[in-house]
């Protein structure tokens, strides 16, 4: 989606996105919270939430809070598409950790180009999730999402290709340490009651079945 003019600040979109996420717990989304969430003035808030009413992008419901209106919506799923597009690039193949790539992504979305998005999610092999499991927004055009199941479901002989990895912060970033990435293809070579030995990058791997379980794969036909 090419932004206009009017929604192309940085904190236009940064309003959309913070709403947008939040409604996902609580929606419509009460102003004070989102006063708390943006550690910014009631003042300011209301302003903005007004701005936004103009140009159509939010409603005030009485008593309860803000919501996003359809445009509104479509705006901010557009942004958090490029930015979870760039938390997989640059975990993937650039080798950050999850949260020097959260920060670098929340700078890059405010100025990525529709056409650099979509050449990027077709390198990346349209990921469906961020490395922390949360979900990519899709183009209306895009194709289906494939099955996803957790690296433990495999039997020895299975390939797959990593697509997220739901943990803890302890967790996932002892699996990124050890090249479990999204993108990256696993052999399994074999599953006892406590374990797993896979094969990634050329080299054996072995995974506890806690771990294990806690990485998301696309199986390889």
């Amino acid at each position: 989606m090419v932004l206009s003019d009017q929604y192309q600040s940085e904190s236009v979109q940064m309003y959309l996105v913070t709403i947008y996420r939040m409604r996902e717990q609580e929606s419509p989304v009460p102003v004070p919270l989102l006063v708390e969430k943006m550690g910014l003035t009631p003042a300011s808030i209301n302003e903005m939430c007004r701005k936004l009413e103009k140009e159509q992008l939010l409603s005030y419901v009485p008593y309860s809070g803000v919501i996003l209106t359809e445009k509104g919506e479509e705006l901010a799923r557009d942004i958090l598409r490029k930015h979870r597009l760039w938390e997989v690039f640059l975990v993937g193949k650039l080798d950050f950790d999850f949260e020097a790539a959260h920060d670098i992504a929340c700078q890059l979305e405010h100025y990525t180009q529709d056409d650099l998005a979509n050449r990027m999610e077709e390198f990346l092999e349209q990921p469906q999730v961020n490395p922390r499991g949360e979900p990519i927004p899709w183009l209306k055009t895009a194709p289906q999402n494939k099955q996803m199941i957790s690296l433990l479901s495999l039997s020895p002989g299975d390939e797959a290709k990593i697509t997220h990895i739901k943990g803890e912060k302890v967790e996932t970033g002892y699996l990124l340490k050890n090249e479990m990435k999204p993108g990256e293809e696993v052999l399994v070579m074999a599953v006892d009651d406590t374990s797993m030995l896979i094969l990634i990058r050329g080299e054996h791997l072995v995974l506890s079945q806690e771990l294990a379980e806690k990485v998301y794969v696309q199986p390889i036909e």
